[in-house]
């Protein structure tokens, strides 16, 4: 028996009204776009890529010799769109011996890059341009710097999620659980990091016992 694929609906974004076209847009961009019925709320419009998330970039062309970098400095390039002045901020948060770079003007010799969240396959593509960097996944949520650079994690969360626990065995994931149940308030994720150290902690004084 042969099975029909279901027909999906298909909107064409030069043929839409501008309001409803820009509105598809900030859903593409990431930006939750609230609907309503009559002025009453049902629901938040979501976005899901048909291709990679994010850009696959060429090799930057430098516009500063290599050479010319300070001696001794941790360079960390940016790959997100982030103002001149957001860049110097963060190198000044970080200290005399850091120098921020977007990643168009960052060298291959970098030693740091920050991204937001990407595909893996995006990931793998940075990790060829930048071979020395560690790779940071960070999302960015500034009021006063206007910068909004978020994952799902932190939409789930939004949404009503209680906490967040990274991937962990079973026996890791018990403690940093019950933890979350039976402590104060701090968030999850600090608990269970926190709980996780405890417990390698424990396991290394019954090593040496």
């Amino acid at each position: 028996m042969s099975h029909r694929r279901r027909s999906r609906h298909r909107l064409e974004l030069e043929d839409l009204p501008a309001d409803v076209a820009a509105a598809l847009e900030a859903a593409v961009a990431g930006k939750d776009v609230a609907l309503t019925r009559a002025g009453d709320p049902i629901g938040t419009l979501g976005f899901r890529s048909s291709t990679l998330e994010g850009t696959v970039l060429a090799e930057p062309a430098l516009p500063r010799e290599q050479n010319a970098l300070p001696e001794g400095v941790t360079v960390v390039a940016t790959a997100m769109e982030l103002t001149d002045s957001v860049r110097r901020r963060l190198s000044d948060e970080l200290g005399e011996s850091y120098l921020v770079l977007d990643l168009q003007e960052a060298p291959p010799s970098s030693d740091v890059l920050l991204t937001p969240p990407i595909s893996p396959q995006l990931v793998g593509a940075l990790r060829r341009q930048f071979p020395r960097a560690r790779l940071l996944i960070t999302e960015i949520e500034d009021e006063e710097l206007g910068v909004h650079y978020t994952g799902p994690v932190s939409r789930m969360l939004e949404a009503g999620a209680s906490g967040y626990l990274p991937p962990r065995p079973i026996t890791e994931l018990a403690t940093a659980v019950h933890s979350y149940l039976t402590t104060s308030n701090r968030p999850a994720l600090e608990r269970a990091e926190a709980d996780l150290d405890q417990l390698e902690s424990d396991q290394g004084r019954r090593r040496l016992d």
